[in-house]
């Protein structure tokens, strides 16, 4: 980091200073000037002969990093709604008395839950914090754009490439966006009308089909489970059947 050293641990303190206090999660290393971090990615140890599907995210959050996995309950032990919500459409049905960080932990890395695919958990960016934009807030929009973009882009491609993943999903316009061949803009109201928002990976030698559904968190609407099991079983659709054809996008 050289020069910038100095003012980007500064200003990570004051965007992180709560999660500082986790173990491992950030080390400043002032003699070589560089920060060390944890971050999270989850590929099963087991193959189920099961297609693979990458579930996409955009960056780890620093306390699901802390309780070592994936979209795990708050601080508040208020429970995440996308692990209900996949059970719900068929994905991950996983009992919510099994839903502690341990279990699901155990029961991913395994792949062993049922469902039409065996999942990969995967961060585009691999730096942990509140919301993706605080990155390039933290680190400066010029080593954004020179170091932390390209490694994302060459680890994401690399992945890909070494899973023999089948279909990505992803719940980030943004990811979405960066990731695909197409640019979408409005989109929560194609799902909610029961859209498939699909486009290819950018970037690669064969074809990988990406899918665009709700954010993790989205609960905007009275029937907001049933709209997210709709969206999640029309991909499930489009997956098995092979369907590479035209992407539905409101560009």
């Amino acid at each position: 980091m050289g020069e910038a050293y100095e003012s980007i641990k500064e200003r990570a303190i004051i965007k992180l200073g709560k999660y500082l206090e986790y173990p491992d999660l950030i080390t400043f290393n002032r003699v070589d000037r560089s920060i060390t971090f944890s971050t999270e990615r989850l590929i099963p140890t087991a193959s189920s002969n099961r297609p693979r599907v990458m579930l996409l995210f955009s960056n780890p959050h620093p306390y699901s990093v802390h309780q070592g996995m994936f979209l795990s309950r708050n601080s508040k032990e208020q429970e995440n709604l996308f692990w209900p919500v996949m059970e719900d459409a068929g994905w991950l049905p996983i009992p919510e008395e099994n839903r502690n960080p341990e279990q699901l932990m155990d029961i991913c890395l395994k792949a062993n839950y049922g469902g039409p695919f065996e999942l990969i958990f995967y961060c585009y960016y691999a730096f942990p914090t509140d919301f993706p934009e605080d990155i390039s807030r933290i680190f400066g929009k010029e080593y954004f754009r020179r170091v932390i973009e390209p490694e994302a882009v060459d680890e994401f491609t690399k992945t890909i490439q070494e899973t023999s993943v089948e279909a990505v999903v992803t719940f980030n316009k943004g990811i979405f966006n960066f990731v695909s061949k197409d640019q979408i803009e409005r989109y929560i109201e194609c799902l909610m009308e029961g859209e498939l928002i699909q486009s290819q990976i950018k970037g690669i030698d064969r074809s990988i089909p990406i899918f665009l559904t709700f954010p993790t968190g989205w609960h905007y609407h009275r029937q907001f489970r049933q709209f997210r099991k709709d969206s999640l079983d029309t991909i499930r659709k489009a997956i098995l059947s092979g369907s590479n054809g035209p992407e539905s996008k409101n560009t």
